[in-house]
């Protein structure tokens, strides 16, 4: 009966997690070890409170290293990461060796913000092993945090050396020679990016930005083709849908763009570049009406002098004059001053069309005020005074043509036919 007494309190002295790590510290070795096979069982299972109460008596110079490492974990998961630092600091002072020690050390000063002492500890492993890419792969991601892309650069090109299948690494090597302002690494990083899909096709951020670099390089098959994989990977993702427009609007295929487009409006209505190009691509299918429709809606979210510009030419197909100068007027008091000499240009061409040669007269006279060498206005000044029978000045005018267009290889056509009308106007 006694015997059985006893095993009876040994068996709760085993398993009991409040007990009290000062009284374990004082008996056998074998029951330390108990205590921290509870502990790992409690981390495991996700009871990090558990496993921490397990050691909250303990004097932290008497814990072994990897008890040291388990409490620290503990309290990482619990998200008490500055008391974790202190238990990780310890296992490492105690067993500096030990690589996983050090690697989660190096995490933890990285979730502190103490970036400096964490690439001091990822060093510290790679000096020691030159083949760990747990320490490559983590450095790099903390060189690409900070944008210094040539590091990380550094430490991705040896993971990717290492292992061919890490499509990770392969990702931000890609992306870290892209951001690199070394110009020679754009045709590599592209290489890794393929690579990285290759490796995994459902990885989206290596999908996306592969698709992007393509679109850059005017590959837009290819570009759209990606965006298709990144659209069925996420199908409520509206810029995905939007740079998919993109990609036909530039291979000319209206009809899908406005597919894509009306679909990244259905999922984001508030963005108006969406409406704009939604807008770009009914004017190119003639559907003008379309086209005022959604340049309207991207007017009413940003009043950006391009929209009312856009909407201007609009109203101009239309034959709505007065609608069209409204547009543009409105344009020119939105737009910064080295941009309104092209916008005078477009409201004095619609004028000259419509046979108003004094109005637009005016505006391509104001075109020059703000841009002095805008050959357009100076070139259409010269004909509306020929057609206004100001022979004189239309003389001068074609004169200053020739002086501001005399160096410009594109203006030959009008060099010619300027000489040619200074002629002919000297007889009259």
């Amino acid at each position: 009966m006694k015997k059985l007494f006893i095993t009876s309190i040994m068996i709760l002295f085993f398993v009991s997690p409040d007990f009290s790590i000062t009284k374990a510290q004082n008996g056998s070795g074998a029951f330390s070890d108990s205590l921290l096979t509870l502990c790992k069982k409690n981390f495991n299972e996700g009871l990090y409170r558990a496993a921490v109460d397990l050691y909250k008596d303990a004097y932290i110079h008497k814990l072994s290293p990897e008890e040291l490492f388990y409490f620290g974990l503990s309290y990482n998961n619990l998200r008490e990461t500055v008391k974790a630092s202190r238990y990780f600091q310890k296992a490492v002072e105690t067993a500096p060796e030990h690589k996983g020690y050090r690697i989660q050390l190096a995490r933890n000063y990285s979730q502190l913000g103490k970036t400096f002492e964490a690439i001091g500890s990822y060093q510290t492993v790679i000096d020691s092993d030159s083949n760990n890419v747990t320490a490559y792969y983590e450095l790099g991601l903390i060189y690409y945090d900070i944008k210094d892309y040539d590091n990380a650069v550094k430490m991705f090109s040896r993971n990717v050396t290492l292992n061919k299948n890490d499509f990770l690494s392969s990702y931000y090597l890609g992306s870290s020679m892209m951001l690199s302002p070394n110009p020679n690494l754009a045709e590599p990083a592209m290489k890794h990016l393929e690579h990285s899909v290759a490796l995994n096709p459902e990885y989206v951020p290596s999908v996306a930005l592969l698709a992007s670099s393509k679109f850059n390089i005017q590959k837009y098959y290819d570009a759209n083709a990606l965006y298709g994989i990144a659209i069925r990977l996420r199908p409520k993702n509206a810029e995905f849908y939007f740079k998919s427009g993109l990609c036909n609007e530039k291979l000319k295929f209206y009809i899908e763009a406005v597919e894509k487009y009306t679909r990244a409006i259905e999922l984001n209505p508030n963005d108006p570049n969406y409406y704009d190009h939604l807008g770009f691509v009914y004017f190119n299918l003639n559907k003008y009406d379309s086209a005022l429709s959604a340049y309207k809606r991207a007017i009413l979210i940003d009043d950006n002098p391009t929209y009312f510009l856009n909407l201007g030419f609009t109203y101009a197909k239309m034959d709505s004059l007065k609608k069209t100068i409204e547009s543009f007027q409105k344009a020119l008091s939105l737009m910064a001053l080295d941009k309104i000499g092209n916008i005078c240009n477009q409201i004095g061409a619609v004028y000259y069309r419509q046979k108003n040669y004094k109005e637009a007269k005016l505006s391509y006279e104001k075109a020059l005020m703000y841009y002095p060498d805008n050959i357009d206005a100076q070139f259409y000044i010269a004909m509306i005074n020929e057609k206004l029978m100001d022979w004189k000045n239309a003389r001068l005018a074609y004169q200053k043509v020739i002086k501001m267009a005399k160096d410009d290889s594109l203006q030959t056509e009008r060099l010619d036919y300027s000489s040619k009308k200074i002629q002919e106007l000297k007889k009259k």
